[in-house]
């Protein structure tokens, strides 16, 4: 079984989003994701209700959570999934854990905008799955 720890700067959109795939489509595994440098307010609605309504998904649970150095040295992958230019550092004793992935911010997207941006973190999410169960 790995660990994996999905991170974005505010943890209220695209980490949670991945949080979500991953722990839906594998029970080998498991994932968390938490906030980078910033924690949000709360997942925006739009986000559940297209998570539920076109992949369904629910994950009207989910919260920002703050980071945790424990989460971070638990982990056998770290992935980073914001703007390279507007993004979290973790520690160096972590970085050879970690990949970025980059996904595009969600907020002030439209509803297909921010299908699209899903999308792509769902066939992220089952390669990585793929790549684990190897």
């Amino acid at each position: 079984m790995s660990f994996v720890l999905f991170i974005c700067k505010y943890n209220n959109g695209r980490s949670q989003i991945a949080e979500a795939f991953f722990n839906n489509l594998t029970k080998k595994h498991k994932a968390i994701s938490v906030a980078g440098s910033l924690v949000g307010k709360g997942i925006n609605d739009l986000d559940i209700k297209l998570m539920k309504e076109r992949f369904g998904v629910d994950m009207s649970g989910q919260f920002p959570k703050p980071p945790n150095n424990d989460l971070l040295k638990n982990a056998d992958r770290i992935i980073i999934v914001c703007d390279p230019k507007d993004c979290i550092l973790i520690p160096k004793t972590y970085i050879e854990k970690a990949e970025h992935w980059y996904i595009p911010e969600l907020e002030g997207r439209s509803a297909e905008e921010k299908v699209k941006i899903i999308e792509d973190i769902y066939e992220k999410v089952k390669e990585l799955i793929s790549e684990l169960d190897k």
